[in-house]
């Protein structure tokens, strides 16, 4: 396990150290699960996909159907 050390500003601590206290856990034990649970979260999300760099790509293509049929029976 890594060790480091965390600033809080009094209100910040305390409500950490209630919250902590709530579920009978330590200061630490509390931030890691808050924590864990945060970076689960962002992981289930799906990313989104920026399609901005794909846009206009054809613009100049004739992409019809009639236009594709054509050439695969040449």
């Amino acid at each position: 396990m890594h060790r480091t050390q965390i600033y809080f500003d009094e209100p910040l601590f305390e409500a950490v150290r209630q919250r902590a206290a709530r579920h009978n856990l330590s200061i630490s034990a509390y931030i890691r699960t808050v924590l864990q649970k945060e970076l689960e979260a962002e992981k289930d999300q799906a990313m989104p996909v920026d399609f901005s760099d794909f846009a206009g790509l054809w613009e100049d293509y004739d992409i019809s159907q009639d236009s594709i049929r054509s050439k695969a029976w040449k």
